[in-house]
């Protein structure tokens, strides 16, 4: 018996979801993972058979009682997945559904014509990774049965960079675009926001931010040495952002946490109360709770977080969260 792990490529460089699930297959490869690369591509292309042969050449290595963990969503779509995962069942595998994200969720416009249709593609596995309870509580109510169910809790953000001590600045950072993320569009706190952002929109009435562009990853990292980073979000007409930050685990937090800045999170994420509990940094109500807290924190209260925060990001930057899943996964299948 060997353990599998899927992999997506061929996405765009810049693509989240796609450095997730590489740095995660990074993580649990030196503890024996084998890789199966998807390469992403449109499907509606294929005919039956040759979707058959293309997922057949996908599971080439895969044997009989292999474990596989099938990273979700491919971003191919679910036409796919299913073939993918009924395919898999050829081989008498355990299949580990490890969902990153529900894409009836994350999308308003998605959510009546394909919440029942994942419910029923998740309830196909022997085992769910989920990013924590609250997204299982919301999947029970959509009807999912998996009995066996591992939280992910939180990014790794693999890098051999090793920061310094986060320094203390009355300013705050926010990685993201502003179209997803409409409130930067209009700044007018006192506390300055540190904005990386592809694209500058001209319809501006912020009055205090400093935009630095798109930094490839490695260069990101190495700016992100003072301050606090933000996690926040709002809905827009065709995202319930902050609905799904309700639900989900935060890469953009990871960023944070492993470049060993503290962080000011919107208090009704999973993860807030970890946040606070382990004194990472701070859970907020608001935007205005986060600006006052920025101006009124003492340096040496800031100072001893971000200590801690150094030391909590080497747990991130070598991967062990996600060796810990890995193991978890195991000793849960082999336990029957």
């Amino acid at each position: 018996m060997k353990v599998n792990v899927t992999n997506i490529y061929g996405m765009a460089p810049t693509s989240v979801a796609q450095r997730a699930q590489n740095e995660f297959f990074e993580s649990v490869k030196s503890l024996g993972a084998h890789e199966l690369s998807i390469y992403n591509y449109p499907v509606k292309s294929d005919t039956q058979d040759m979707l058959r042969s293309r997922i057949d050449g996908i599971n080439s290595s895969v044997q009989f009682n292999d474990i596989v963990i099938f990273q979700l969503p491919t971003w191919i779509g679910l036409e796919f997945e299913r073939a993918y995962l009924n395919q898999l069942r050829i081989y008498n595998v355990k299949v580990v559904l490890f969902i990153q994200d529900v894409v009836p969720l994350m999308f308003k416009q998605n959510y009546d014509d394909w919440m029942k249709p994942y419910i029923e593609f998740y309830n196909q596995a022997d085992l769910i990774i989920l990013p924590n309870l609250k997204m299982e509580e919301r999947l029970r109510k959509e009807g999912l049965t998996v009995k066996k169910v591992i939280y992910q809790e939180i990014w790794d953000r693999l890098m051999d960079y090793q920061p310094k001590v986060s320094k203390f600045k009355r300013e705050l950072i926010f990685i993201g675009n502003q179209e997803r993320f409409p409130f930067t569009k209009n700044w007018q706190y006192k506390t300055q926001l540190r904005l990386y952002a592809r694209v500058k929109l001209a319809d501006q009435t912020q009055k205090n931010i400093i935009y630095k562009g798109f930094l490839a990853d490695d260069e990101l990292i190495r700016q992100l040495d003072s301050g606090f980073g933000l996690c926040w979000s709002v809905n827009t007409p065709t995202q319930a952002e902050k609905e799904y930050s309700k639900l989900n685990a935060s890469y953009k937090l990871s960023t944070y946490l492993a470049a060993g800045v503290p962080v000011i999170v919107n208090q009704e994420m999973p993860i807030s109360q970890f946040i606070v509990d382990h004194g990472l940094g701070w859970a907020v109500s608001s935007l205005d709770d986060a600006n006052s807290l920025v101006q009124n924190i003492l340096e040496s209260e800031y100072n001893e977080v971000a200590k801690r925060v150094n030391r909590y990001g080497e747990w991130l930057r070598k991967g062990f969260q996600s060796k810990k899943i890995y193991i978890d996964v195991i000793a849960s299948l082999l336990d029957e």
